[in-house]
């Protein structure tokens, strides 16, 4: 009976090992694609400057797959990867207000005389997506069409990968006195950036997550 329970854990082991093997290899190599062009990722949400910290970190998680060869921008290559960001048009809607809190209790005379209490977030949700296709040489129309909301149904021999990743962040407003308003703004401004580094680091993981499971 040991020596049962032995061999079988000695065997799952083996079998483990193999799998993280196999995580460092191309993952496209069945289908034909051992080069991928990574363009800049289309921002086509209200987030400004998201574009930049969400391909850097998509390029560098598929940079640990040997066999692989990347690409930046347009370059010619097996297969073109296609990352949209996107979110609800509606601001408040994709920057969501929480924990909402007193203005008079948390400021203070500083909202004036006579003036009605009102309230104020001191967290603020993010809302966005990622779509993200992987296809066999494109024509730049197929990446326009891609890009439209139709793209997220196209299907075909030529394109691996066609997934939507949701993503989402929080961060801590700071509220500071009179005298630090323009603080106020960076501080919170820099929160906002941050949280948004943290989602593009998120969303490479949870491809990542998706291509070890789905090849």
């Amino acid at each position: 009976m040991r020596f049962t329970l032995t061999l079988c854990f000695i065997l799952m082991l083996s079998s483990c090992a193999g799998y993280r093997f196999q995580e460092k290899s191309n993952p496209f190599g069945q289908y034909g694609v051992k080069s991928i062009s990574v363009p800049m990722f289309y921002n086509q949400s209200n987030f400004v400057n998201f574009s930049a910290p969400m391909t850097k970190e998509v390029y560098q998680m598929l940079s640990g797959f040997s066999g692989l060869k990347l690409y930046s921008g347009h370059e010619k290559a097996d297969a073109v990867l296609v990352g949209i960001i996107d979110s609800p048009e509606n601001v408040r809607t994709s920057h969501r207000a929480k924990n909402l809190r007193s203005a008079k209790n948390a400021v203070g005379e500083l909202i004036g005389d006579g003036r009605d209490d009102f309230y104020i977030p001191s967290t603020t949700e993010l809302v966005a997506s990622l779509r993200i296709i992987l296809i066999k040489n494109p024509s730049k129309r197929e990446i326009e069409l891609l890009r439209t909301s139709m793209g997220r149904f196209a299907l075909g021999p030529r394109i691996i990968v066609n997934e939507t990743i949701p993503l989402s962040g929080s961060f801590t407003r700071e509220l500071y006195g009179a005298d630090a308003v323009d603080v106020n703004d960076t501080q919170n401004r820099s929160a906002k950036e941050e949280t948004m580094g943290e989602m593009a680091e998120r969303a490479a993981q949870s491809f990542k997550d998706l291509i070890l499971y789905a090849f």
